[in-house]
């Protein structure tokens, strides 16, 4: 099996529960905790003809506090409001009252207190949450910014999507634009373009995967994502170096309230998380007021200092993978390892700047048991320090200093890649009313290439040696940009220019070394119209360059052979979002985009086992990719949630050998529907739909070899269409200050079969791991022999969070 081949050839094995949002609980109040003759604040005495009602109210379910929740009575005078700690006070006059506690997305709790003459009640109130609250602040974004058009999925329609495991990032593969290059792979593929493509971020840091390989969770735990924006196109400039789609993470501050941790155990791994407030100080001239209160034995008061929120916090998670042992049960030849973890340090710098350290890694093996080397193995880490400073009038500038290793083990040869990436970037509000923002930075990173081979593979590193080398690469990113927004109109010009260097081995003279660069300069413009409550248009055209790379995304192998040029695409689409009966969602875009010199990938060639040269199995290749993309969702904050997506699509190259042909990654129509419904307090469950037609394939046709079939007739046949449904159920207890959810989750339910190439060899096989089921004949019909899985992947799993 050659190093191309193995990579083509990765199969999984485990698809885990995930996190799913809380829901409905009674609400409760429980038991007075505390009852005492007079005040218990400050030095306030008591009042006669008058009792004080005091409260926390928090959530059922968990130990987070409610604030602004409203506690209201008769009369205007019998009102109040929770502060930052859910603590309330409520002067009464003595007798039996009637209370409502009310708070934004919790259900109203009605209640009865009967208070006397000079009485101190401390009670403890528990509010549920609504059927239609928002208890998650996570959102999944597509195309977030100003003047780009935006569709925001939350609570339900990311935590609880079927097929996605809970984690927001997958949700991205049942968006319009996106396609998989198959199910049991973690890669996307956007508008027609090699998942290598597409790139991934986590706060501005690019990170190489963002999925355990074997249909593994995210590499990322889901409670540090505060948002996810995928741009299908029409990305801003401070984003870059990819031609097709961008995906960015960014992670929410730390809570400084309390401690708070969750755990979950799954059929395959099992992870947890905990998050403590640090440096939480009580006033100190409430402090002063305690001691001398305490001194005066004639004073009825009882002085309480609470604790103000912290000044930072320390969040810890990870998650291993039992998956081997698993396997040993029901397959004794695979071997399947992961493991994550996420280290992050929040602590605010004075009054206008916040520091946060975060480190995270991940690992990634799959192979066989009796095997001395994995065929695939995946990991990276990743140290970032961010600085975020609130400069006058409301503007930002943020600091960051990214330090990281990606590494790769293929066969007998492993690649390391050490980065250090810092970056800056400014925005200065514009304008008396603040209706512009003027945005600029460097984007600035240093890559280092070493390369660790085995002896017996000088042959394979000669082959491809313009990948795997050591070499040194310096990328400069400027970019600056403008956000303005006149009436009903937002417009976005911007500009981006990168600047490439690598000094390594020459291509020419492998012995020699050379110097080489490239330059990519990438203006963009994007526009939104409001035409009234229910029309909006929206716009953009833009430029965007990207280094050399492998199709498929390989951590420790990218930005190779500067001589070879820069992959480029110029991209453009316009579209509208309707509102339909205050019901319904409804976005439309159409796409055209031309492609030069990209890095094209041909599957059928990798998985023949027959890889002499790097430029058999990657080739350059220029075209087009157009569409139209649709999508009707569910107005959010309903029982019912989720959304049907289509995409009408058509991707073509024009090969130096075979001339113009449907691109290798080619989908002509993509459909996801998804559906979910809330049932009581208790209940969750949905089901996602998937269906795509097959990629192109080439086939021989009677007498033909292989050269012959792929310059006279390239991807002149497809394969089988795919259908998935992915089935979820989940039931939640709810304890007085934790809860608790099973978490059942079924993928690809139907066992359908799924063939992902077509290989131009008589020499096929298959292969399985444990639910799957794997299998090829020889050279069929077709021309070519089938590689395809057949698989269903159950997974149960118990979450709690406290």
């Amino acid at each position: 099996m050659t190093v191309l081949a193995a990579l083509a050839l990765v199969v999984a094995v485990a698809a885990p529960a995930s996190a799913a949002p809380v829901r409905e609980a009674s609400s409760r109040a429980a038991v007075p905790k505390a009852s005492q003759s007079g005040p218990a604040f400050a030095t306030t005495q008591s009042v006669s003809g008058r009792a004080r009602l005091r409260g926390q109210v928090l959530v059922y379910g968990s130990r987070d506090v409610v604030f602004g929740a409203r506690i209201l009575g008769t009369t205007a005078d019998t009102a109040t409001a929770t502060d930052a700690e859910g603590r309330f006070e409520l002067w009464l006059p003595p007798g039996e009252h009637e209370l409502v506690i009310r708070g934004a997305g919790f259900r109203d709790l009605p209640v009865k207190v009967t208070l006397v003459d000079g009485q101190d009640l401390v009670y403890e109130y528990r509010l549920a949450p609504d059927l239609d609250g928002n208890p998650y602040r996570t959102v999944v974004r597509q195309q977030r910014e100003v003047a780009i058009s935006s569709t925001n999925l939350r609570d339900d329609e990311i935590h609880a999507l079927p097929g996605s495991f809970g984690d927001p990032f997958r949700v991205i593969k049942s968006l319009p634009g996106a396609s998989q290059l198959a199910g049991f792979l973690p890669y996307v593929v956007v508008r027609g373009a090699a998942p290598g493509n597409t790139g991934y971020f986590l706060d501005g840091v690019r990170v190489p995967i963002l999925f355990h390989v074997a249909i593994g969770p995210s590499v990322i735990h889901p409670y540090f994502i505060d948002q996810v924006d995928f741009y299908p196109g029409g990305a801003p400039v401070r984003l870059g170096r990819y031609v097709s789609g961008m995906i960015e993470g960014r992670t929410k501050a730390g809570r400084r309230d309390r401690v708070f941790g969750e755990f979950d155990i799954r059929l395959t791994d099992a992870g947890g998380l905990v998050e403590v407030p640090l440096n939480r100080r009580r006033d100190p001239a409430c402090r002063h007021k305690q001691r001398a209160a305490e001194q005066d034995r004639k004073a009825r008061a009882r002085v309480d200092c609470r604790r103000g929120p912290a000044r930072g916090s320390l969040t810890i998670a990870g998650r291993y993978s039992y998956t081997a042992g698993v396997l040993t049960l029901v397959q004794s030849t695979a071997r399947i390892k992961f493991w994550d973890y996420q280290a992050r340090f929040d602590h605010r710098l004075g009054q206008n700047a916040q520091y946060t350290a975060f480190a995270y890694g991940s690992f990634d093996s799959i192979g066989e048991k009796l095997a001395p080397t994995p065929i695939l193995q995946f990991e990276f880490y990743r140290v970032q320090q961010r600085v975020r400073q609130q400069l006058p009038r409301g503007g930002t500038a943020n600091y960051s200093l990214a330090l990281g290793l990606d590494r790769s083990g293929l066969s007998l040869i492993k690649t390391n890649e050490w980065q250090l990436a810092p970056r800056v970037d400014v925005r200065i509000p514009l304008g008396e009313r603040s209706n512009g923002e003027f945005g600029f930075g460097i984007d600035q990173e240093f890559q280092i290439f070493r390369v660790d081979a085995a002896s017996g593979s000088a042959n394979v590193i000669e082959n491809i040696g313009v990948v795997l080398s050591d070499r040194f690469v310096s990328a400069t990113g400027l970019y600056a940009e403008l956000l303005w927004r006149k009436g009903p109109v937002d417009i976005r010009p911007g500009v981006r220019t990168d600047i490439y260097a690598q000094v390594g081995p020459s291509s020419v003279l492998p012995q020699t070394t050379a110097v080489t660069h490239a330059i990519g300069v990438d203006p963009r413009l994007l526009l939104r119209e409001t035409i009234n409550q229910r029309w909006v248009l929206r716009q953009n055209i833009g430029v965007y360059h990207q280094a050399p790379s492998f199709p498929v995304p390989i951590p420790g192998i990218e930005s190779f052979g500067f001589e070879r040029g820069l992959q480029r695409n110029i991209q453009g689409s316009a579209g509208y979002e309707f509102t339909v009966a205050d019901k319904f969602i409804l976005t439309q875009d159409a796409y055209l985009g031309r492609l030069d010199n990209l890095q094209d990938y041909d599957l059928a060639a990798a998985t023949s086992g027959q890889v002499s040269e790097f430029d058999d199995v990657v080739i350059r290749a220029r075209g087009l990719v157009y569409g139209l993309e649709t999508m009707l969702r569910l107005a959010p904050r309903q029982r019912v949630y989720g959304w049907a997506a289509y995409t009408l699509s058509r991707s073509t190259r024009t090969f130096d050998q075979g001339g113009r042909a449907p691109s290798n990654w080619d989908q002509r129509h993509i459909l996801n529907l998804v559906l979910g419904y809330r049932i009581g307090e208790k209940w969750n469950i949905g089901g996602r739909l998937h269906f795509n037609t097959g990629r192109p394939y080439t086939s021989m046709l009677e007498g033909q070899s292989a050269a012959e079939a792929l310059t006279y007739n390239r991807n002149n046949r497809r394969l089988p269409a795919f259908f998935q449904l992915d089935l979820r159920a989940e039931r939640m207890w709810r304890f007085r200050t934790w809860n608790l959810q099973l978490i059942i989750d079924v993928l690809n339910s139907t066992y359908a079969r799924e063939v992902y190439a077509c290989v131009l060899s008589s020499n096929g096989g298959g292969f399985g791991f444990g639910g799957m089921a794997s299998g090829s004949g020889g050279l069929s019909s077709q021309g070519c022999t089938q590689q395809g899985i057949r698989y269903i992947l159950p997974s149960i799993g118990l979450r709690g969070v406290f």
